[in-house]
């Protein structure tokens, strides 16, 4: 990967330029930099990636109303076709032609991106650029958590990276009653206590199974929101959670992952969702009302702000356990 000089976008007549003051790295960004088994099968280069950002439009394209030169903004990263039968039914984040910015087509890592207008989102003036950066894992977030009625129920949450974390804020705004929070890395538990989780568990040093039960009273918990990938956590899930639980799976395994279906799904008559995107645009609106009514405060999951220019220090610090990892396009 290298940071290059390269022409700007052309907007269509139904796009609109964005120059992009932030944005943010995630785990898709750091497979796609190791290039591993993944990225190599999906991914063809040159490519600009990233997926996560805010920034300002600079200009319109002819056919498109309602955004204005100036207007502070971010977007939904996923560019749907709109004639699929997903598309069609309400389904469109997981359209079956889709185009992801930054994996099929240039990203945000960049200063400028042309984005279609239908996918641009106007972000308040009293939200600043670092959060309305976050909208896309935040959105991934609020997808899991409301897929399932978490309102005074017990909610396990294995795996605290960012997406993890913002689950962890959103469930106890939306009022769960207890939340446990499993992590291996000691900082993102800490961030997991801040953002609102009852229970912290580090797998490594504690009998996990043993500690959750003794905070569900013997039960499992109502709800699992996996947002790991790890077998191990996934397994763990299945097995803890309550007779007639949900269980959320976000998280994305390495490989094919083996389970005991007879004991921890159809016995138990447990219901599994995989989660996938923001939902177009139920998220987007949810996310908006959280945030307006002060119900959600994401910046504790910001932990490290970088220039452009030092992404690699960006990408070390993401493998190292931190938590949500912003480039400023301000800064060289």
């Amino acid at each position: 990967m290298a940071l290059r000089e390269v022409p700007d976008p052309r907007p269509g007549p139904n796009d609109v330029l964005i120059r992009v003051r932030r944005v943010g790295l995630c785990g898709t960004d750091s497979h796609i930099y190791a290039w591993n088994q993944w990225a190599a099968s999906r991914v063809v280069p040159p490519r600009i990636i990233g997926h996560e950002f805010s920034g300002e439009i600079e200009a319109v394209g002819a056919e498109v109303t309602g955004y204005s030169l100036g207007d502070r903004v971010t977007a939904e990263g996923h560019v749907a076709c709109g004639l699929c039968i997903q598309c069609r039914t309400g389904n469109a984040h997981i359209c079956s032609n889709v185009r992801v910015i930054g994996v099929d087509i240039d990203g945000a890592f960049a200063d400028r991106i042309a984005m279609p207008a239908t996918n641009v989102w106007r972000i308040d003036q009293e939200i600043d650029l670092d959060i309305a950066a976050l909208h896309d894992p935040m959105g991934n977030a609020f997808h899991t958590v409301m897929s399932v009625d978490v309102r005074g129920r017990s909610v396990l949450v294995t795996g605290c990276g960012p997406i993890g974390l913002l689950c962890i804020g959103i469930a106890r705004a939306s009022g769960a009653a207890r939340i446990l929070a499993s992590e291996v890395q000691p900082g993102r538990l800490e961030l997991a206590r801040v953002m609102g989780a009852h229970d912290l568990i580090n797998p490594k040093n504690d009998d996990l199974e043993a500690a959750v039960m003794e905070r569900t009273e013997g039960l499992g918990p109502d709800v699992v929101l996996e947002m790991s990938g790890q077998t191990a956590a996934i397994r763990a899930g299945l097995k803890l959670v309550r007779g007639g639980g949900q269980v959320r799976l976000l998280g994305l395994p390495d490989g094919e992952v083996t389970l005991d279906l007879s004991r921890d799904l159809i016995f138990k008559g447990v219901t599994i969702q995989g989660i996938f995107g923001r939902r177009m645009y139920d998220t987007w609106y949810a996310m908006r009302s959280y945030l307006r009514a002060g119900l959600l405060d994401p910046r504790p999951v910001i932990t490290h702000r970088f220039g452009i220019g030092d992404f690699e220090k960006a990408m070390d610090a993401i493998n190292a356990g931190a938590g949500k990892v912003l480039l400023s396009l301000d800064e060289r």
